[in-house]
């Protein structure tokens, strides 16, 4: 028998996970002291310190947030001591006690991070793509059905879409946006425009991960429930969850989906769907296996998110490492770390603007955030060789784009292309520096 002392241990891994790194918790506390100076640099220079990559000789530099951060230093360690824990003891005794502690402290944690009633309408789901997924496949359409989706979505919330439903008869229809919107209307007439009464979905990426720009989603769910309260909306949260400040709740949506491993800097392979309470029994899962509790929902499918949650055997151990992320965010406070993205983002734009490159990303700072995508003015090969030289010269690493596609190695598009873009996405671990650094080696490289 597994004793009160055991199960009090389990529960504890990883919830130290945030105060057993120093670095971490210094970065804490003096980021409660910064007040209303948002600059100051030392809970920042903390910040950074509790990343692996600060502490390396020759650091690589990453700017790359919309694709994959590091994790953090207790992320890693939160998971690394809940493995080899879990490795000491892996049965179904000590499998079910470390779920069940790990599982009671996410629920904690995503009612306040996510701004919800009740964390049992989230699901902890592999990644984006599949949140993305259990949505496109569950809802019920039908022939004739119109899907409204911006033209900026990531392809899983795209092509997804018409790849699954062109086999319903359902009918996707494109909403464009101006590139430098001058106001929320600007940007909401533009998907109203799209509506009809056959209109059933709009689904939208709440910030571009091809342009940076972000959209007014609270806006948005607002207009489009004035016109018809019955129709399905689904925001792509990949690019706003750890680097947006979240209300879901006032947000006003009916499902958001998001990834750990981007702004979160929170574990791979792992992800998140909230669905919203009157509609999870509306959707069907896209798989049905083990839960949770390592058992199979033999007499019918949970009534809450737990539904979407049926993947069977998965790495428990992550969880710990999921649990520190959100606790690390709390502690260094999302208004915090919203702002600051906001900050290195603006100073970002403001240096490439100068030394006079076409920004593609929104230049008004209430349609952009981290996310910073520059036309460098040069041929399509010459934006891969920069791209190149700017990893494998001054050890700086981000992507390129081309359409809806983003290239993160230094292989061009498969057709010749006339355009292609250079994204560079800071966030709490980059510095001022950072950004002068990588501005000034653009305009070196391109004006040699």
């Amino acid at each position: 028998m597994i004793s009160r002392r055991s199960l009090l241990g389990i529960g504890a891994i990883g919830a130290a996970g945030a105060a057993v790194h120093p670095r971490a918790e210094q970065a804490a506390q003096l980021l409660g002291r910064i007040g209303a100076d948002e600059s100051a640099p030392a809970g920042w220079n903390a910040v950074r310190d509790a990343f692996d990559f600060a502490h390396a000789a020759a650091p690589r530099i990453p700017m790359n947030a919309a694709n994959l951060t590091p994790e953090s230093a207790p992320v890693s360690e939160a998971i690394t001591r809940a493995a080899r824990h879990l490795n000491l003891d892996a049965s179904f005794h000590h499998r079910l006690l470390f779920l069940k502690a790990q599982r009671q402290r996410l629920a904690t944690l995503l009612r306040v991070h996510l701004g919800i009633e009740h964390p049992s309408s989230v699901a902890v789901v592999r990644n984006t793509t599949e949140a993305n997924a259990i949505v496109i496949n569950g809802l019920a359409l039908s022939a004739g059905d119109e899907i409204v989706l911006w033209a900026q979505n990531h392809d899983t919330n795209y092509l997804s879409w018409h790849y699954r439903n062109s086999d319903r008869g359902c009918r996707c229809v494109t909403v464009e946006t101006p590139g430098q919107p001058r106001d929320d209307q600007q940007i909401v007439d533009a998907f109203l425009a799209k509506l009809t009464p056959a209109t059933r979905v709009v689904s939208f990426s709440h910030i571009s991960n091809v342009t940076g720009l972000r959209l007014p989603a609270a806006a948005l769910c607002a207009a489009i429930r004035s016109y018809n309260p019955r129709i399905f909306i689904h925001i792509d949260g990949a690019q706003s969850w750890g680097a947006v400040r979240l209300d879901l709740q006032a947000l006003d949506c009916d499902s958001y989906s998001a990834s750990a491993h981007k702004w979160l800097a929170g574990p791979r392979e792992l992800g998140l769907l909230y669905v919203r309470p009157e509609w999870i029994e509306r959707l069907q899962p896209s798989t049905v296996g083990y839960d949770y509790a390592i058992e199979y929902p033999e007499h019918g499918l949970p009534s809450d998110a737990e539904r979407f949650a049926l993947l069977g055997q998965r790495n428990d151990a992550q969880l710990a490492g999921l649990n520190t992320a959100l606790e690390l965010q709390m502690n260094w406070n999302p208004d915090r770390i919203e702002a600051r993205i906001a900050e290195l983002g603006l100073q970002l734009r403001q240096r490439l603007a100068g030394a006079g490159f076409r920004l593609v990303t929104p230049e008004d700072r209430r349609y952009a955030l981290g996310v910073t995508v520059v036309d460098l003015g040069v041929a399509a090969g010459e934006v891969v060789s920069v791209f190149r030289r700017l990893y494998e010269v001054h050890r700086i690493y981000g992507a390129y784009i081309h359409g809806r596609k983003v290239y993160c190695d230094d292989r061009p598009p498969d057709t010749p292309v006339e355009h292609l873009y250079l994204r560079l996405c800071p966030h709490i671990y980059n510095t001022p520096d950072d950004i002068e650094r990588v501005a000034s080696i653009l305009h070196t490289e391109l004006h040699r």
